[in-house]
């Protein structure tokens, strides 16, 4: 993203005068399988990620064909060749391969990495991942991820007529900046024309749409970020979790920061955050040779006898997995589904039967406080201005008072309110009773009587608008905004904790009663 908004207007029409669609598999043929294998057997590139020597032993035993050893010792090998040790994708590809790392064992797969880049990118990687150096090994010109034909972009080329001052001018904007030796400037510039073209999508099918999940969220997906995760980029702080929030002296709660099971709107871009700071302010230990930014990665999972039970070839950036809200489930059958669909391990259940009081209307009702200063003013002109009297605010209090202390849930709320939907909403889907008092249509449509109900029920509550939500006698806010003593976070911020299934207690609810009747209403069933 960061390297998209750096290319120059010039390079970028480049970009898509130049575009074209290659379509070649990102899966290798049955006929491929036993030369795949070979091949990384038989590499000489691949040096130990320690002393940056050859290895001593290649990362695949020899195949059934051509050794005569015992097949109860041999395992099966999950070979994950990275892009860059610097690139995102190899950072969150290894969190959730070393959270399955147990589970490999157990099933006697062994784990084999292999990265683009030096020993001292190894060192910094294995460093911040805590993958085992005996578990990596590197590629420093990505020479295996050539001989395997993985994906390198569009394979777009800079024309001729494009000068190297133009190439520098464009070079200078990026991490690692120009190279010193005059000869490279040109190379490079390819390199990091084909990535940022992936990175705007083009020659990488499933890279734009991977991009918009990290930012929306996935309900396929589980939790992404643990409850004392922490991300600091600049005077940027995210966490702990996924709520608080400050960029420089603004603090602020995120809107979905209560709930639970799934991966919550911006979640995984914050984890891509945390990520992309490591390597930027480090660029230089981790990037050795820009000539192979734009190598992509693969994955291959070889049995005892060396035939390929799977394999993928990422085509994009940040598309690893063929199946990315859940990277490990092709190792589903061998590990175990529980492990391979969740290896980290985090909530999990698609954010839960309970779904109403969530989407567009949450952010919007939270916003509704920085203007409550104005309803204030706007409430009590009202009523006043239609004649509101002592009197009618002394009976408006009556009635509220008397409508609270016979029912165990009032709301009020307005007729056309979408909040005042979502409201009756909530308390449908857990199959609550309650008494709904409907004020009026909208608050411009009132008269005097309601005008002056609404009034006192700011008085009452501190709250100026609609709708107010009242159980077991007490204000607990609206749908969003909690109560003005601070208490209670409004009906969704009950649902989410599990406190309102609570305050109800032994009215007739989905949740606490558990009847199929009641919880088919509810919507928690079919």
């Amino acid at each position: 993203m960061k390297y998209q908004r750096s290319i120059p207007a010039r390079l970028t029409r480049l970009i898509i005068a130049a575009s074209v669609w290659h379509s070649t598999s990102a899966f290798s043929t049955p006929a491929a399988s036993a030369s795949t294998y070979a091949t990384i057997q038989t590499s000489s590139s691949l040096l130990d990620p320690i002393t940056g020597e050859e290895r001593s032993s290649p990362i695949l035993p020899p195949s059934a064909a051509s050794s005569s050893s015992d097949s109860n010792t041999k395992k099966k090998t999950l070979v994950v060749l990275l892009p860059q040790l610097g690139e995102f994708d190899s950072s969150e590809y290894c969190e959730f391969l070393l959270a399955a790392e147990a589970s490999l064992e157990d099933s006697d797969i062994d784990l084999q990495v292999v990265g683009i880049g030096d020993t001292t990118a190894a060192r910094n990687f294995c460093d911040f991942t805590g993958l085992s150096p005996s578990k990596l090994s590197i590629d420093p010109n990505g020479d295996l991820h050539r001989a395997l034909n993985l994906h390198a972009g569009p394979e777009f080329d800079v024309p001729e007529g494009v000068s190297n001052d133009v190439l520098k001018f464009f070079l200078r904007q990026l991490p690692g900046g120009i190279p010193s030796d005059e000869e490279m400037v040109r190379p490079v510039s390819v390199a990091w024309l084909n990535y940022l073209a992936m990175c705007a999508g083009i020659g990488a099918p499933g890279t734009l749409p991977e991009i918009l999940r990290g930012y929306f969220g996935d309900k396929n997906a589980p939790e992404r970020f643990r409850d004392d995760d922490v991300v600091k980029a600049g005077f940027i702080t995210i966490g702990p979790g996924v709520g608080p929030t400050s960029i420089g002296p603004l603090k602020y709660q995120q809107w979905f920061a209560d709930e639970k099971g799934y991966q919550r709107p911006v979640e995984l871009a914050t984890i891509r955050l945390k990520n992309m700071v490591e390597v930027l302010t480090k660029w230089d230990n981790y990037v050795s040779n820009p000539l192979a930014i734009a190598l992509r990665g693969a994955t291959y999972l070889f049995d005892e006898e060396g035939k390929e039970l799977y394999s993928y070839k990422s085509r994009g950036v940040l598309t690893y997995s063929e199946t990315m809200p859940r990277p490990l489930t092709f190792l589903s059958p061998y590990i175990g589904e529980n492990v391979a669909r969740n290896p980290l391990g985090l909530p999990d259940n698609g954010g839960g039967d309970l779904v109403r009081g969530r989407g567009v209307l949450k952010p919007a009702g939270k916003a509704m406080k920085f203007l409550s200063f104005l309803f204030k003013l706007e409430n009590k002109l009202q009523a006043q201005l239609l004649g509101a009297e002592d009197a009618d605010y002394a009976a408006a209090k009556k009635e509220i008072e008397d409508t609270i202390s016979k029912n165990k849930i009032v709301i009020y709320t307005y007729g056309l309110s979408p909040f005042s939907t979502e409201t009756r909403a909530v308390l449908d889907e857990i199959g609550a009773d309650y008494e709904d008092v409907e004020v009026g249509l909208e608050w411009f449509l009132l008269g005097k009587e309601k005008s002056t109900l609404r009034a006192e029920l700011l008085e009452m509550t501190g709250q100026s608008s609609l709708p107010h939500v009242f159980i077991n006698g007490e204000h607990v806010g609206g749908l969003f905004t909690g109560s003005s003593d601070g208490k209670y976070p409004g009906l969704a911020g009950l649902k989410e904790s599990g406190e309102l299934q609570k305050m109800l207690g032994d009215a007739p609810t989905a949740i606490s009663s558990g009847d199929p009747e009641l919880l088919s209403a509810a919507g928690a069933v079919e």
